[in-house]
């Protein structure tokens, strides 16, 4: 498996990373490529990778939620 070393081509992680990064900073959060490369690699380095797809499910039932009542 090739290792990600940015977010050049890997437009589904940043997105997910902008969903986590915004629910974890809140106001504080920022969003340009390096600072979301960093989040990526201490989620990696801490084995919690798993966090992002926790965070897109949660966000999506919430999605759900809104639209269908």
């Amino acid at each position: 498996m090739e290792e990600v070393t940015d977010l050049n081509h890997s437009p589904m992680l940043k997105e997910l990373l902008i969903i986590y990064v915004s629910r974890q900073y809140e106001e504080n959060a920022r969003f340009d490529d390096w600072h979301l490369f960093e989040e990526y690699k201490l989620l990696k380095r801490n084995n919690q990778l798993d966090e992002l797809f926790k965070e897109e499910c949660f966000t999506n039932r919430m999605n759900d939620e809104r639209y269908t009542g």
